[in-house]
């Protein structure tokens, strides 16, 4: 039995998106893959499998780097390509009811990572502000809807609001990390 399940997550909350996806395979609903801004899970027995999700930026190098994580015991669960590089999934299974399991063995991968999500993601939300202001002002001379202007200024609005508060969040987690 399959399981698809919307679920907004964005970028800056990993910790959230890799607890839902334990949390359902304590359930019984193993993760497969991520589709169409849906979660899809299969029904199996409920198991104690951790996630952690990396980006990994280029794909040379893929095969070194996904045996790296294969010899430490992570699994590769699912490769999410976006921009050049890729979200990967891996999961482990906890044999304690510790969640502490890692795939960063040190506090500046984690912050290298938290740094080209932040890049990438900033420079996609700056791209579509831009496009979207452009909309908004070429509606408002041409078409002369008022329904239509404001639809498009709201997209706008929400599109910078959502990419200020990632920009935001990411940054308070690489500081919080550096400081630490």
């Amino acid at each position: 039995m399959e399981k698809k399940v919307f679920k907004f997550i964005t970028v800056d909350q990993l910790e959230k998106e890799q607890e839902f996806l334990h949390d359902m395979d304590l359930k019984g609903w193993h993760f497969k893959c991520y589709k169409n801004l849906r979660y899809h899970f299969e029904q199996t027995p409920p198991a104690n499998y951790v996630y952690r999700i990396d980006y990994k930026e280029t794909l040379e190098d893929l095969d070194e780097y996904l045996a790296i994580f294969e010899d430490a015991g992570w699994e590769v669960v699912y490769s999410y390509p976006i921009f050049q590089g890729s979200w990967i999934y891996f999961r482990k299974l906890s044999t304690t009811e510790s969640r502490d399991l890692e795939i960063f063995t040190d506090k500046d991968s984690m912050v290298d990572l938290l740094k080209k999500v932040r890049t990438h993601w900033t420079r996609f939300g700056t791209a579509m502000s831009l496009l979207l202001l452009f909309f908004t002002i070429l509606n408002l001379f041409v078409s002369r809807s008022l329904i239509s202007g404001v639809i498009t200024a709201l997209f706008f609005f929400v599109i910078v609001i959502l990419y200020v508060k990632l920009f935001i969040n990411l940054t308070k987690k690489i500081k919080q990390l550096e400081q630490n």
